[in-house]
């Protein structure tokens, strides 16, 4: 896509002149949506970033709830094994 200044470097001098005020306020949009894409683009990365981290702390505790489940059916059997040998 063409910038206000390589539109407007392909118009007569007259143009320019006659058109100068819209000239500025599109180069003073262009800027505006210039810096929004770019503070866009960071952002962007940065939930990217928070989004990893918040999947391996999700994975992590994952695991964690597996083995902790693990664990506690191994005691549950200790248990019912411990009752069933005593009867």
């Amino acid at each position: 896509m063409k910038t206000v200044d390589q539109l407007v470097s392909e118009w007569t001098e007259e143009e320019r002149e006659k058109l100068r005020e819209l000239i500025d306020e599109c180069r003073e949009r262009e800027k505006r949506i210039s810096e929004s894409s770019k503070r866009s683009r960071e952002n962007l990365t940065k939930i990217n970033e928070s989004l990893e981290s918040f999947l391996s702390s999700l994975y992590e505790i994952k695991e964690r709830t597996e083995k902790l489940a693990d664990d506690l059916l191994g005691i549950y059997l200790h248990f019912y094994n411990s009752e069933m040998a005593s009867s």
